[in-house]
This record gives C-alpha cells, structure tokens and sequence, in this order.
C-alpha cells in the first residue's frame, strides 16, 4: 500500500482495538463462505441501510445475542478482516458538502482493499432521494496517482462527474466482520478500530464500533434491530467519510454533524471534534 496507508497502520499498532475479545464471540457462530454470500440476496448492491455506533463492550453484548440468527462471513479462514480505504472528492469538497447539504440523488466515490481476500475495488455508492443505497465497482488495483485506464472507462458510465477533478482527500483503515442472516435479505457489517488519515494528520477510535445494517426493503422482524432497540442503542444518520472529513478539514463548515461527532467524543471519553 502506499505511505498514507502506511501511517494509519502505525496508528493502528499504537492503538489496537479488542478484536481478540469480538474473535471469542463469533467463533461460535456457523460460518459462510464469500460464494455462498455471492449465491444469497445478503449481497444487497441495492438495500436499505440502518447505522448504529456502540461501545466494544456493547458490541460483545449485541453479537452474543445473535449467534442462532446469523452466520459469519469467513474467508480464507478470517472472520474478521482489515478494510483500507481512499475516498475522493474535488478541491471544493462536492461530495461532502452534497451530503452536508441533504441534496438527494448524492454520490460517494471510494478505492477499497480487502486485506483477507487480497482484492480492490473501485466503488460507486448512490444514495437516492428516496433513501436507498445502490454500489456498482470494479476490481481494480491500487493507486494513489491518478485513476487507472480500466478505472476510467468504469467511472464514464457510473460517475456522473468528470473524476480528473477528483483526487484522494481521506483515508480510513478498520477491521470488519459481517453477519449474515439465516432467514432473510439481511447482513451487518460490525467494524472496530477506525483510523483517519489525510496524509498528514491521524485520528483513532479503538473503542468505537460502528454498525451498519443493510437489508431489503420490506424486511420485518430483525433480531439484530429488535436487540438494539432492547438496548437503546437508535438508529444514526452516520458516513464514515463526513466524519473523518469534519474532523480532518475542520475549516469546513459541518452543522449537520456536530452532534455526531459529540456522540462519538461522549461514547469514546474523548477524540477530535472541530469547532
């Protein structure tokens, strides 16, 4: 990877998370394979998505409740993987500020690596004016200087914006482990340890966990939902990428997420939060 992943690596060494702790949970959970994943309609390129953030103490509470629910996704014998991730936008910030301003029909373009199964891919997130999330990617390989041929002809049909005036402002790396239920469209993505990087500057959150639920519309009856609610922790308005962005140019203006940003300081006795 290149230098700027490099240094949230370090961070990371520094401050390590409790992942051994989340490894005893869900190793008594039934496994899945990733093409077993890629057979059920758990893979949900088009879904619904409910965030929670948690503690790690919450988070072993919540995942021991889930075990007869749920599998967990296992690939090359990991279950829980490291994420690392490039978010781009313009010199004016038009992703986020779109996503700042509640503008509809938003997009969100990002280069990700999946350290267990060895693979990056180039990702298109749409969110729509009537609250779905739609991804197209491709795999790729990793580069900071520039977009790739194949990455361009990719970004012609499914970005509707010209990406030479985008360039990587973000970095984040974590670990993740999904959950995949057993009876419906439905997963969580469960992912510890955060770090943010701009190149520069780094952030960690090892206590925080952020949970993403991502399902059909239409699904009822989640046990992962219901025990949430049993342990109020509610559903948050919550992107990774306007987090990090408020917190590392905190000379851009982020109303909309200071009481993010104060939840996540709370819920983590301490952390950056810009003026």
């Amino acid at each position: 990877m290149n230098m700027e992943i490099g240094t949230l690596e370090t961070a990371i060494r520094d401050n390590p998370d409790d992942t051994s702790a989340l490894s005893s949970v869900i190793r008594e959970f039934e496994s899945i394979s990733l093409p077993e994943l890629d057979e059920t309609k758990a893979r949900l390129l088009t879904r619904v998505e409910s965030k929670h953030l948690m503690t790690l103490g919450q988070c072993r509470e919540l995942v021991r409740t889930l075990a007869g629910s749920y599998r967990v996704l296992e690939i090359q014998d990991a279950r829980i993987g490291r994420y690392e991730t490039m978010y781009y936008d313009t010199p004016s910030f038009l992703s986020y500020l779109q996503h700042h301003n509640r503008k509809g029909n938003r997009y969100k373009l990002r280069l990700r690596h999946y350290d267990t199964s060895d693979e990056t891919y180039l990702e298109v997130k749409k969110k729509n004016n009537k609250g779905s999330t739609e991804k197209s990617r491709i795999r790729t390989s990793w580069s900071s200087s520039g977009f790739l041929p194949d990455q361009v002809e990719f970004l012609r049909s499914a970005f509707p914006y010209d990406c030479r005036s985008f360039h990587p402002v973000l970095w984040t790396v974590y670990n993740r482990f999904t959950l995949v239920s057993k009876t419906s469209p439905e997963r969580i993505t469960l992912d510890t340890g955060i770090t943010f990087g701009d190149g520069q500057n780094v952030i960690s959150y090892p206590d925080l966990v952020i949970g993403e639920i991502k399902y059909e519309k239409g699904v009822k009856n989640s046990p992962a939902l219901q025990a949430l609610h049993g342990m109020s922790i509610r559903k948050r308005a919550f992107s990774k990428y306007c987090i990090g962005v408020s917190l590392l140019y905190s000379w851009l203006k982020h109303n909309r997420f200071k009481e993010n940003l104060l939840y996540v300081a709370r819920l983590t006795k301490g952390g950056g939060v810009p003026c």
